[in-house]
């Protein structure tokens, strides 16, 4: 079963095109962000998929940005 965070190491460490398998994940996976409630459920799903042990520090600062809200959010 795939991981988010599995997903965006291995695409880091080798970039590429995503596989048909990859691409129905990520689709999914956008969909069920997409259908909860709040921005809480949004960083459990995210939790879920190990983001919060992904390294984010050479992403570019408008990713960190979205980021950093969405989990700022979660907490409040």
């Amino acid at each position: 079963m795939l991981k988010l965070v599995t997903l965006l190491q291995n695409l880091k460490a080798q970039p590429r095109q995503l596989t048909a398998e990859e691409d129905l994940f990520l689709n999914e996976l956008g969909d069920e962000l997409r259908r909860a409630n709040s921005d809480a459920a949004r960083w459990r799903i995210l939790e879920r998929e190990g983001i919060h042990a992904f390294d984010w520090s050479d992403a570019d600062q408008d990713v960190l940005d979205r980021m950093t809200a969405l989990h700022r959010s979660a907490l409040n």
